[in-house]
């Protein structure tokens, strides 16, 4: 669904009941978390933080995906819209393109700051939980180029508040801003990147597709949109970002430079990171300009226990990238990215199976594929893979331990699992399906009539 920005899509959350300004004055250390914490466990509307204690001046948005139907109007689909329906959107988005279109300026060039006039620590950032390490900005939207390629990448990070002008980045090595840094690195210069706050939901929905390097998640957010997305050029480095977006910060990595980063609420629901540390490696990046509206609005964003909106944001898009992949080898009905395996390592599938080996053939080729994966289970289609009492069912009647289990280890340990930083962490894939032959005797007891009885 087309929106024009940032605030077109906040008033049509507020015409739709999800939004609630919020008047009594919040503090950045805790309380935004907290009220998105809520809002996120009582299946709540959006945050528009207008009192922000120690910052005048200043309003701020949090939990804007932080339920299923904050998710459902992002996609521009009806509020009660099932998961289903969601995925079904992802999957017509994930693979088209629309160019985005460039424009000679915008509401985001309305302050320009640079040199002394930057100053981040002025600004609301939030602290989220209770051990974390410091402030931290998390729903940025980075934009790069590939100093190799020129192809944009478009991505989520967190960046840590080092200073007026300075941050940490955090990009892990199996990320593409990571390989693009990277690259940058061995020329012997800083990647040019600027982090955008406040954009329409397609540029943030887009910016989670499971795509390969080289492939600009710009191009999908206009199929999100149904339109090209309008950019403008940065004015202190080759990036052209967001025209209508709320804040723009412009900068480039040093090389060579190094910070850490955490301990900090990790969306497994810890603190625990890659290989069991609680404390990883950042790049640093110093700002080179801020550009914003005159009263732009910060947007925080929660992760830790699920489900949060960092949670919501990536179920759909992994789902998606498992339907894709997992369609070239069988007939998938339906997948699902579980909450309970941190919308990340557990997939349940459901498929109509040709023959006995398909089963295997989709557990291969989900846990090979770039899911972060740790369990796949695959189920018939009479079975629900939302409702995890029934999918537990099908595993505790249809499948054999010896037979249906398959285990593959080991490999490497994915990003908060526990463990201690050599060892490594092994995958297991569920064959829940009936036989081919005889399998009328495993489908669920029917008792005729129910639907008949009227004395109840």
């Amino acid at each position: 669904m087309q929106f024009k920005d940032f605030r077109d899509y906040l008033d049509y959350l507020e015409k739709n009941g999800k939004l609630a300004r919020v008047k009594k004055a919040v503090d950045p250390k805790f309380g935004f978390a907290a009220g998105i914490r809520k809002t996120s466990d009582v299946d709540g509307p959006a945050l528009l933080f207008e009192n922000i204690k120690g910052y005048t001046g200043w309003r701020a948005m949090g939990g804007l995906y932080a339920t299923q139907k904050l998710m459902a109007l992002a996609c521009g689909l009806p509020i009660d819209a099932t998961e289903d329906q969601i995925l079904s959107h992802y999957l017509q988005c994930q693979d088209k393109h629309v160019n985005p279109k460039l424009m000679s300026t915008g509401p985001v060039k309305e302050v320009i700051l640079k040199g002394k006039d930057i100053d981040l620590t002025k600004w609301p950032v939030p602290i989220y939980s209770e051990k974390d390490c410091d402030r931290y900005f998390t729903s940025g939207v980075e934009i790069a180029k590939h100093p190799d390629t020129g192809k944009g990448n478009v991505s989520i990070h967190r960046r840590r508040l080092l200073g007026r002008n300075r941050t940490g980045i955090l990009a892990p090595p199996f990320q593409h801003l990571n390989a693009i840094i990277t690259a940058a690195e061995k020329k012997g210069k800083g990647l040019e990147f600027a982090t955008v706050m406040g954009v329409e939901p397609s540029i943030t929905l887009a910016s989670q597709i499971k795509v390969p390097l080289g492939v600009d998640e710009m191009e999908i957010a206009g199929a999100f949109r149904g339109a090209p997305v309008e950019l403008v050029k940065c004015e202190t480095i080759d990036v052209a970002v967001p025209a209508n977006a709320e804040i723009v910060i412009e900068g480039v990595t040093i090389p060579g430079e190094r910070t850490e980063c955490g301990p900090f609420g990790e969306y497994p629901g810890n603190y625990i990171t890659t290989g069991g540390e609680s404390v990883r490696s950042a790049f640093v990046a110093e700002v080179t300009a801020v550009t914003m509206r005159k009263d732009g609005i910060f947007h925080a964003m929660l992760t830790g226990m699920p489900m949060t909106e960092n949670h919501w944001l990536k179920k759909y898009s992994l789902a998606a990238a498992a339907f894709r992949e997992a369609s070239k080898v069988a007939d998938i009905r339906g997948v699902n990215i579980t909450p309970g395996g941190t919308a990340q390592f557990n997939i349940v599938v459901s498929m109509q199976k040709q023959n006995e080996m398909q089963p295997r053939m989709v557990i291969q080729t989900l846990l090979g594929y770039r899911l972060s994966a740790r369990q796949v289970i695959v189920v018939d289609p009479d079975i629900d893979i939302y409702n995890p009492d029934d999918v537990e069912w099908a595993v505790a009647t249809r499948s054999w331990v010896d037979q249906d289990y398959y285990i593959i280890h080991p490999v490497h340990r994915g990003l908060g699992e526990p463990g201690s930083a050599e060892r490594t962490s092994g995958q297991i894939g569920i064959d829940a399906t009936v036989p081919l032959r005889g399998g009328e005797l495993y489908r669920k007891i029917r008792v005729p009539g129910v639907e008949k009885v009227d004395y109840i």
